[in-house]
């Protein structure tokens, strides 16, 4: 349904700018659904933190080593669901649309998977921390988000970080295009 959209709009551009987006056409569909995945982010982050905040959720402290206050867990807790969400969103329009990636047995499939999660559990990290330090911003009591604004300048700085992560660790590494092996030069003398 997305990529009738697109392809809709595409067609309706003239022809010096179907001629750009021919140029970056891959960039441009990967910011197209970069950005549906982030609004799928931001709502599911919202309504979870909206779905969180009234609770009494303790806070946490782990082996002595860590203590998040209330908030900071359901902040947590919030970004982790919304990541989660747009993880599996954004792993199939990545793969069928952006890169166009084809896997011919279930080993490739598996690689594809395992390599994209792993790359962006680092980028859903990146965002833990950037929204914990936010935490400290935007939440005057400790408990609750107080400060939506701050809160949510956080979120989408956090969101434009991540995409350009996201983005980088897909093409170079998940969604590597293999190259096609190039044509063998026979060394052997031939006979007349």
């Amino acid at each position: 349904m997305f990529d009738k959209i697109l392809q809709f709009f595409v067609k309706l551009l003239p022809p010096p700018l179907k001629k750009l987006y021919d140029k970056f056409e891959e960039l441009i569909i990967y910011v197209y659904y970069g950005v549906l995945t982030t609004l799928l982010n931001l709502i599911v982050q919202g309504i979870s933190q909206k779905i969180l905040d009234p609770l009494n959720i303790p806070a946490l402290d782990i082996a002595g080593l860590v203590t998040w206050d209330s908030i900071k867990v359901k902040t947590t807790i919030a970004t982790s669901i919304a990541w989660l969400v747009a993880l599996i969103f954004a792993f199939y329009v990545n793969k069928k649309y952006v890169f166009r990636s084809v896997t011919t047995s279930r080993q490739q499939l598996w690689h594809e998977v395992w390599t994209f999660v792993s790359a962006r559990i680092g980028s859903f990290l990146l965002e833990q921390v950037i929204m914990n330090i936010g935490a400290n911003f935007y939440s005057e009591d400790g408990q609750t988000v107080t400060n939506m604004l701050m809160y949510w300048i956080f979120k989408f700085m956090a969101q434009v970080v991540v995409t350009l992560a996201n983005y980088f660790f897909s093409k170079l590494v998940v969604f590597k295009k293999k190259q096609e092996p190039e044509n063998k030069i026979e060394t052997g003398t031939e006979t007349e």
